[in-house]
């Protein structure tokens, strides 16, 4: 069986590892969205919760150190059990302070995650789901932190009752909000993707979006499912998992924007050619409940900005106004300034 002090230096070295991935995710993040600011619009939103959830990465990493600092020179090697005492104790001020630094990852993420299917779907009962999830999350982590602070050091260690319930009830709201939103934003942008491949035999750029989008939802749940797995059979690798979902929430964070503006650029980068939809972030799918044409208040509007190259030197943006597609009757213009056009039923 893994001992204590086995973890704590196995899960700082590969936290170290994913920690330093993610800053170079985080740099290809911020070179994106700010390399040229005529082709993106640039959300102060999503850069200041990457800046966020990054800082309390660092943070998180920093505390850690101090960890095995502390449980290998200065605290530990006095204490009655050794190290494997001081890594056992989760009533410690380093251990309450890791716990309230991820739980605030968590609820960054979680919270990104459902704004970004609110602003696919543009209805606010799709994501009542999510958002009592993400409530939940909030009151687990608050019982959570409340806890292990609270937590004796006789009866201390992460598997006690008083401690237990809440890392158990962390781990499954934060996985079932997160999948449910996840699950509803892949479901979106694959019904756009399904509507418009059947007029247009050119790669679809909605493609790469939903692939990405599963990914980093997979990575994530899995890690989280591990994670629950090995709490609940009372293994010492959940130390080594929950070290390792600091940096794997900043990782899964900035991964659709790093993959979709790359993907975006690589469109862009082809002289003298139409580029349809450069998606990173201009891509918007909601429901149009006032068209008049509209069934049951369910006809899709999506809105597109698009990109025309005119030469080699000099790009024109032309921003398109919201069309609203129906499933069964859409078509795409042969006009190459206006990509989507609408028919009656």
């Amino acid at each position: 069986m893994l001992s204590l002090t086995d973890a704590a230096i196995i899960s700082t070295i590969l936290e170290a590892i994913l920690y330093g991935f993610s800053i170079l995710m985080f740099i290809f993040t911020l070179w994106i969205v700010l390399q040229n600011r005529r082709r993106r619009r640039l959300s102060f939103g999503m850069v200041s919760a990457a800046c966020a959830i990054l800082l309390l990465s660092s943070a998180e990493m920093i505390v850690n150190i101090m960890r095995v600092r502390q449980g290998f020179l200065t605290v530990g090697p006095h204490l009655p059990g050794g190290s494997e005492q001081f890594f056992g104790d989760v009533s410690t001020s380093t251990f309450v302070i890791k716990s309230c630094l991820y739980n605030t990852q968590t609820l960054i993420l979680d919270g990104v995650v459902i704004y970004r299917t609110y602003v696919v779907w543009q209805n606010l009962w799709i994501v009542v789901l999510p958002i009592l999830g993400w409530c939940g999350l909030l009151a687990a982590s608050i019982g959570l932190n409340v806890a292990l602070a609270t937590a004796s050091a006789q009866a201390g260690d992460v598997f006690a009752v008083g401690t237990g319930r809440w890392i158990t009830a962390n781990y499954a709201i934060t996985l079932a909000t997160n999948l449910t939103s996840t699950s509803l934003l892949a479901y979106r942008i694959w019904k756009v993707k399904q509507q418009s491949a059947r007029f247009s035999s050119a790669n679809n750029p909605l493609s790469s979006i939903l692939r990405v989008v599963i990914e980093s939802g997979a990575i994530y749940s899995v890690t989280i499912t591990t994670a629950l797995v090995a709490f609940v059979s009372k293994s010492n690798g959940v130390y080594v998992v929950l070290d390792m979902i600091s940096p794997i929430i900043s990782i899964v964070f900035n991964m659709i924007t790093v993959r979709v503006g790359l993907a975006s650029d690589q469109r862009l980068s082809a002289p003298g050619t139409l580029h349809q939809s450069a998606f990173s972030t201009e891509v918007r799918a909601g429901i149009n409940h006032n068209h008049p044409y509209s069934r049951c208040g369910q006809s899709l509007a999506v809105e597109i900005t698009q990109y025309i190259e005119q030469d080699n030197e000099s790009i024109q943006e032309t921003p398109i106004t919201p069309t609203t597609l129906k499933p069964d009757s859409v078509m795409f213009s042969s006009v190459p300034s206006v990509a989507i056009s609408q028919l009656e039923p």
